[in-house]
């Protein structure tokens, strides 16, 4: 239990910039429902290979975080996409990487494969059971697009020039308030697979460090079945 506790922690910590502190979808973690909530926004030019490299500010400590879209496939006829999520800080003492099978429309949308491995570590495949239950807690399909952008991102501020570590891009601006405080968030179509150049809210912040390109799994060796105690493989 203690490396599901940790592997839980890192996941969260990786996943919430990038799935629940801008949807803010009803469901664990204190509002958060990190696994299978992909952005409302949808996923941007989604190729194999692509990703972004961002450098993520939490209660005053930095972080590296990237996230890369690995390859397509079939799910039970249903698209899905393999997208890996590493995350390097001192307190993990090296890279977490998180890689998922995800599906992102459809009645099937969520998390249906997760393979974790922690640094210095075998990979670990969480159990089918586990996966199933995640998908029942997770919430109902959203459009990937409203009448005025992105759903649940709040009122467009206007075009921005943006200028963050990976470089310059042009955004459109978005606001949201709600009683944590603003969150702001510029998106762009020049940055894939989730079209974030840079997001401050009052938790946490997250610019663009490096676009990625020609990336490959950093998941190294055979993925051995997580055994948890009472729970079904």
């Amino acid at each position: 239990m203690r490396l599901l506790n940790k592997v839980a922690i890192a996941l969260v910590v990786g996943l919430m910039a990038v799935t629940g502190l801008w949807a803010q979808r009803p469901g664990g973690m204190g509002g958060m429902n990190p696994l299978g909530s992909m952005p409302s926004f949808g996923l941007q030019n989604p190729t194999a290979g692509s990703g972004a490299e961002y450098v993520l500010t939490t209660k005053g400590k930095d972080m590296d975080m990237s996230v890369v879209i690995l390859g397509k496939e079939d799910y039970q006829g249903t698209p899905a996409y393999w997208q890996e999520i590493r995350v390097v800080n001192q307190d993990l003492g090296g890279e977490m990487v998180m890689k998922m099978l995800t599906v992102t429309s459809g009645p099937e949308v969520g998390v249906k494969r997760m393979i974790m491995q922690r640094p210095g570590q075998p990979p670990m495949e969480m159990p089918t059971m586990m996966m199933s239950m995640m998908q029942q807690h997770q919430p109902p399909p959203v459009t990937a697009k409203g009448e005025n952008g992105p759903t649940g991102a709040g009122e467009l501020v206007g075009e921005e020039s943006v200028t963050v570590p990976a470089g310059t891009f042009t955004c459109q601006h978005y606001r949201k308030q709600d009683a944590r405080g603003t969150t702001d968030l510029w998106i762009t179509s020049q940055v894939t697979p989730y079209a974030v150049a840079k997001m401050t809210g009052p938790d946490a912040s997250m610019v663009l460090k490096k676009v990625l390109s020609n990336e490959t799994t950093h998941i190294t060796g055979e993925p051995q079945k997580l055994n948890i105690p009472g729970m079904p493989q």
